[in-house]
């Protein structure tokens, strides 16, 4: 075989052969699938964020709080009882929303290591808390309340206990008895 001798002789020869545009071209490759997941985020990001905006929008449009959904139900029926150390508890119920509405108002103001605890008593024995404020005027609810039967108002310590104390402001039996307070 006869080889003939390369035209250009006194450039050096490339050993790689286009071996290093392959490895321009693995680069470039790498680094657009970098940047294609980044725009894919966003893109779900914004998304999410829209969803989550539409549902709080359609619950707080619909929805309301369970105290409001309570107060202004049709079938309201409304209690409202003074508490020992002044001001006033106005408890509402709607057997049509299964809801119970507490609403504090001119509660006399607490030291920063008391506040006042609206509880509910459940039939089976259980508690839940429904709201809690340390003097300013205050709204809670619950939902369902079927197997709720009291309503108790106390003053505890800066962390809510397990149970009430024993010494209430006020307390009320449920179900509410609607000849006794007619709905405001």
């Amino acid at each position: 075989m006869n080889r003939s001798p390369s035209q250009h002789s006194d450039e050096p020869q490339d050993e790689n052969l286009g071996l290093d545009l392959v490895s321009q071209v693995a680069q470039s490759s790498r680094a657009e699938r970098r940047v294609r997941p980044k725009r894919w985020i966003f893109a779900l990001i914004g998304l999410i964020i829209v969803v989550v905006l539409a549902l709080v929008t359609f619950s707080l449009l619909n929805g309301g709080t369970k105290a409001t959904k309570a107060t202004k139900a049709s079938d309201v029926v409304s209690q409202t009882v003074d508490l020992r150390s002044g001001g006033q508890a106005k408890i509402s119920t709607s057997k049509q929303e299964n809801s119970l509405g507490v609403e504090l108002s001119s509660l006399p103001a607490l030291d920063a290591s008391e506040q006042y605890v609206v509880w509910a008593i459940l039939e089976e024995g259980g508690i839940s808390v429904v709201t809690k404020t340390t003097g300013e005027d205050a709204k809670g609810g619950l939902s369902p309340i079927d197997d709720v039967v009291a309503i108790h108002i106390t003053v505890e310590g800066s962390e809510v206990p397990a149970s009430p104390s024993e010494e209430t402001e006020a307390s009320v039996d449920l179900p509410l008895n609607q000849t006794e307070q007619p709905a405001e």
